[in-house]
């Protein structure tokens, strides 16, 4: 199943996720299901058509991600979320990747990925200083979205800006949030068609080795419950 295409449909992500064993209400993950108990993750397509990512608080109270009509943005948010709080119990109890202690751990596979990670995430880093944060901006009663390199501004509808000195960089002063509000002055870029060609160039994920985990030992409290997402 590696280098498998992503799923972009809740039966796809259920197959997925049928595939690799995963005890998914003990996981606390409802796939295609509007639960409304607490301490839970879901997906589902409301009857208004809408697709809703939603996460239930400790104390019942509902965070919704994401509400919109394209299933696979909806499917690919509770896919990023499943497979960070796997990430989270890799080397705990639950996990199946145990480790000697020694020299053998300090030249793990884990490790040299994890020292790997931190390289490229300062060479972003570095790369990335003084340039705009991705999301969305506010000038002069218009607003402007960065994502990749690329400007748009929305005009009932985001377009793309060939300008990019609109805000003599100046852009912290300038900047909203890199999630959508939903504000009625301006629309969700995701549901672009720039976002969806970006999204649609991104659809395939990492070697499957990711998956490789022992879920007999997941514990629900490794999950920050109070966070909105």
């Amino acid at each position: 199943m590696a280098n498998a295409p992503k799923p972009t449909t809740i039966a796809e992500l259920l197959q997925f996720c049928h595939d690799r064993d995963m005890p998914l209400r003990t996981m606390r993950f409802f796939i295609g299901e509007d639960y409304s108990g607490p301490k839970a993750f879901g997906v589902f397509q409301g009857p208004d058509g809408d697709f809703v990512v939603y996460k239930n608080k400790a104390d019942g109270t509902r965070a919704i991600r994401y509400k919109g009509p394209n299933e696979a943005v909806a499917v690919n948010e509770i896919y990023e979320k499943l497979r960070s709080e796997i990430k989270k119990r890799e080397g705990g109890s639950g996990g199946s990747r145990s480790r000697s202690g020694g020299i053998h751990s300090l030249f793990s596979w884990t490790n040299i990925m994890i020292l790997t990670m931190i390289v490229i995430a300062i060479v972003i880093a570095v790369k990335a200083a003084g340039n705009p944060k991705r999301g969305y901006y506010r000038s002069g009663g218009r607003y402007y979205y960065y994502d990749s390199d690329d400007w748009y501004f929305y005009d009932d509808g985001w377009q793309l800006l060939d300008d990019f000195a609109w805000a003599e960089d100046d852009y912290d002063s300038y900047y909203i949030d890199d999630d959508f509000t939903g504000s009625s002055a301006y629309g969700d870029f995701r549901q672009s068609d720039y976002y969806d060609g970006y999204y649609e160039r991104s659809t395939d994920y990492d070697d499957d080795d990711d998956w490789d985990f022992d879920f007999g030992g997941w514990d629900i409290g490794d999950t920050d419950w109070d966070t909105d997402w």
